[in-house]
């Protein structure tokens, strides 16, 4: 029985599911239906467990490697994950697992899977009815049947059967979000289905397809996982090799190139849900239409959906209507109007608003040099200062830029990652301080890491600390 390799993307945004999704803490990383469901991420990983598959690889930026473990742990799940220095499309990304699994099992047979969408359905059965044609070294991609005209989504469009793997099709053509005329078109058609996002297809061929359409980026992948830094929680790709890979999904790296791209449609109820109007067709509503999540009190309100995060939300004589509360930010819009909500960031962005990045209310603000239990100040003159740090497991830290500023690892390991740099210090060794830009420095350990801070000019400020990476 061949087993499959569940691999989770983990790098998007979410900026349409704001003020609940930031760039700190992006959609993936929140319970989809109030405090006492699973996150995307957790459903994603619950969704593909069992004897068939093999423990998940997670594909994570650096910052939300600690909420991964967090969440893991959360369902009791192993997993191989994989940080990337900075974010460079899926393509990329989906290729540095193909190597680092490769090399582990040159038979492993990949399933590329979003963190962030709901599905309803026996997903599973048609995944494991083509794991032989897999593994013969087609490339599959897996549709939805479209429930209408969709202008915001991709179609496939299937071609001629494949004689040697019956149900599966050739693909004809990739179409990326079309006008609303020849979205219609497609559907009457019958031959066209939504794009998924989930594609399966093994190592080899991915690697192998990268290679002859894109080679400069095949190298520099390839490169970037033979430098990486491998602990017992996270494989650090090296940013180097990384940083010069070109950024594109695999889609349009790959899929639309190769001849080994083949297609087959899932039975099941599928949402990326891409704005709060899509969140509020996949909630069970009361039977006014309502969906209510948190304390929240309704007076003569229809198809409403509210969601508070910590306080009573009360509305009355509304319809049609998204509120959501957290500890910083409110958002009221109609729900027909919710696509638009990505410009609300765009704008706090343009703004430099700390609204945009992280919850400024629910989590802890940046804590000075000298605050109790995380930073301890052992020595203070008029030109130095000496003092110490413990990092929690899945933490970080942040050193502010500047000069005369050095950590020295007392306890544990970490990886350091710099503006344009990144390296992996354990016992003994020291970071300095960069005056291009501040350096993260994570805790790699699944033990408590502890860290001595030395500042030689107390007129520049000092390191700060930041809360769990993935909650600032």
């Amino acid at each position: 029985m061949k087993k499959i390799y569940p691999l989770i993307l983990c790098g998007g945004s979410g900026t349409r599911l704001w003020p609940l999704s930031r760039t700190r803490s992006p959609k993936q990383f929140q319970k989809i239906g109030g405090k006492n469901s699973l996150t995307f991420f957790q459903t994603a990983i619950q969704r593909h467990r069992g004897e068939r598959f093999h423990e998940p690889c997670i594909v994570t930026n650096l910052r939300h490697r600690g909420t991964v473990v967090s969440q893991l742990r959360e369902i009791q799940s192993g997993s191989q994950i994989i940080c990337e220095p900075m974010g460079r499309n899926t393509g990329p990304a989906v290729l540095a697992a193909a190597h680092a699994m490769n090399s582990r099992d040159p038979n492993a047979i990949i399933l590329v899977i979003p963190a962030d969408h709901v599905i309803e359905g026996d997903i599973n059965e048609t995944i494991f009815s083509q794991v032989d044609a897999v593994a013969d070294g087609q490339i599959v991609t897996f549709g939805i049947a479209p429930r209408g005209p969709e202008t915001g989504f991709g179609y496939v469009v299937r071609g001629e059967e494949l004689a040697d793997h019956p149900g599966l099709h050739k693909v004809e053509q990739f179409i990326e979000k079309p006008p609303l005329q020849q979205a219609e078109e497609l559907v009457a058609g019958g031959n066209a289905s939504w794009a998924s996002g989930i594609s399966m297809f093994s190592a080899r061929s991915i690697i192998e397809e990268y290679e002859k359409h894109d080679p400069e980026t095949a190298a520099n992948v390839k490169k970037s996982v033979m430098g990486a830094s491998l602990f017992p929680e996270a494989l650090y790709l090296d940013a180097d090799g990384f940083s010069q890979t070109k950024a594109e999904p695999t889609e349009k790296a790959v899929f639309e190139k190769t001849d080994r791209i083949a297609t087959v449609s899932l039975d099941v109820t599928w949402s990326d849900v891409g704005s709060w109007a899509a969140m509020y067709d996949i909630s069970a509503p009361d039977k006014d239409g309502n969906v209510f999540q948190g304390d929240v009190v309704a007076v003569n309100s229809k198809n409403t959906l509210v969601r508070s995060e910590s306080r009573l939300v009360s509305v009355v004589g509304v319809s049609d209507i998204i509120v959501v509360d957290t500890s910083d930010a409110i958002l009221i819009t109609r729900r027909n109007k919710s696509q638009h909500v990505k410009e609300v960031v765009e704008i706090l962005k343009k703004n430099s608003r700390s609204e945009a990045e992280h919850n400024v209310g629910a989590a802890p603000k940046m804590i000075p040099f000298s605050a109790p239990k995380v930073q301890e100040q052992i020595l203070q003159t008029d030109n130095f200062q000496l003092g110490t740090s413990q990092i929690p497991v899945g933490g970080c830290i942040d050193m502010e830029d500047g000069h005369g500023k050095q950590v020295i690892v007392v306890n544990g390991s970490v990886h350091a990652q710099g503006p344009g740099w990144q390296k992996t210090v354990r016992e003994g060794g020291r970071i300095y301080s960069d005056p291009e830009g501040s350096i993260r420095i994570t805790n790699c350990e699944d033990v408590e890491t502890e860290l001595l801070f030395m500042a030689f000019d107390v007129g520049v400020e000092s390191p700060k600390s930041v809360p769990m990476a993935g909650h600032a």
